[in-house]
């Protein structure tokens, strides 16, 4: 969650409390990842088996040893190119020691796999992987999104309005920023204080820029793992993240109420150092 939190020993993040897991701070290098489908052809409304072999970038041997990193050991985040299509899935190991997962994808068109997980002993790995649906007669340009900024930063679903509540202009690219975010019923009007754990922590978070080339996987400063915490999160949620250039981005906020998970995406340019913003939401 800190990859500049560097300590010699075990024990837990100074920052958010997260336990540490043994890593390389110098091992830089990306792994090596094929995805392997089950079958080959993958069509829009098959189920689809994706299998993930990890390689070490020196050794060339199979990795099947990850660190538990938010409860899991693997994240795998689909999106459609044009990010009308999220999913937040955990492939698990397979009888050969292959992480594995069935996917089914809604419709024809360019997906984005992206691979978030921690070879114990190694670096943290962010990775992508394009693939194309059979069936799909259109190009890789006409799936690409043009993001239009929201016009209001609270967003409904599942019975809660979820308020961002930071000014547009405070959005500013190669800055230490913190996403806060309120939770209440809307029904009521009241403060949600029944935020369930959801992989660590009492929200989650997945952020792109419309190109598709930035990916920002976060989670609340406050985070649940080794405590026994298991709900009364909200009605506030932090979020603690850097948006490493200006441009426009999308934002997946994930959460939990009585078993159900619920998303809800917010979408807003971030300022390049030094630019001033014009213009407003509510």
């Amino acid at each position: 969650m800190h990859p500049d939190v560097i300590e010699a020993a075990p024990g837990t993040c100074p920052r958010c409390g997260m336990e540490l897991v043994p890593g390389n701070p110098l091992g830089t290098a990306n792994y090596r990842l094929r995805v392997e489908t089950v079958p080959a052809v993958i069509k829009a409304g098959q189920k689809t088996t994706f299998r993930f072999h990890v390689e070490d970038p020196v050794t060339r041997k199979k990795v099947t040893d990850y660190a538990l990193v938010h409860d899991k050991r693997y994240h795998l985040f689909v999106l459609s190119r044009d990010t009308t299509i999220f999913m937040h899935e955990h492939p698990e190991l397979d009888a050969e020691g292959v992480y594995a997962l069935e996917v089914t994808l809604p419709r024809p068109g360019h997906y984005v796999l992206i691979s978030d997980f921690f070879p114990t002993g190694g670096s943290g790995q962010v990775l992508t992987t394009p693939i194309v649906t059979a069936g799909f007669d259109g190009d890789v340009v006409s799936q690409i999104p043009t993001f239009t900024p929201d016009t209001s930063w609270t967003k409904r679903e599942a019975g809660v309005d979820v308020d961002l509540r930071m000014a547009q202009g405070a959005l500013v690219a190669s800055e230490d920023l913190d996403l806060p975010f309120h939770f209440v019923n809307a029904e009521t009007g009241e403060p949600v204080r029944d935020l369930e754990r959801y992989l660590g922590a009492f929200a989650h978070a997945l952020i792109v820029n419309e190109e598709l080339t930035e990916y920002i996987h976060a989670h609340p400063e406050e985070t649940l793992e080794g405590t026994d915490i298991k709900s009364g999160g909200g009605p506030d949620v932090v979020f603690h993240t850097l948006f490493p250039k200006g441009g426009r981005y999308k934002a997946w906020i994930q959460f939990q109420r009585a078993g159900r998970l619920s998303t809800v995406s917010f979408t807003f340019r971030v300022l390049r150092p030094g630019e001033t913003f014009t213009g407003a939401v509510h």
